[in-house]
């Protein structure tokens, strides 16, 4: 299998977890009722994110952090929605990739659920 290399794998990656996760019991209402997210403009925004983070490319501007405090605040986010989205992340990428990039997106997004879990508990 490939590691995740280009933007395009990024895509490919995100196209694919989002499927997943819009149609999840446990997480796909955040998804389409909560947030009722357009992945049309989603994507390209989360892809840059991805993008920085694993390729190192400059290229996302945003918050990702209070952008999910928001979220908390309209619907709970708890320990089993996180665990169950890192569930299908790991899912994805193991489907499709193998490396070092690809472990690298597994690490940093159990670091980042673990902070944003972390910041939404503590209520900022």
């Amino acid at each position: 299998m490939p590691d995740l290399t280009t933007r395009q794998d990024i895509d490919k990656l995100l196209a694919d977890f989002y499927a997943l996760a819009m149609a999840d019991a446990g997480i796909g209402h955040f998804f389409t009722e909560v947030v009722a997210l357009n992945l049309e403009t989603h994507l390209p925004v989360i892809g840059n994110f991805w993008e920085s983070v694993l390729l190192g490319q400059p290229v996302y501007r945003g918050n990702p952090m209070l952008i999910h405090l928001e979220l908390a605040a309209r619907a709970p986010l708890t320990t089993v929605h996180f665990e169950r989205w890192l569930a299908l992340w790991r899912q994805c990428v193991h489907t499709s990739f193998a490396g070092e990039r690809a472990t690298l997106a597994i690490d940093r997004a159990e670091q980042i659920a673990r902070l944003m879990l972390l910041k939404i508990e503590q209520g900022h």
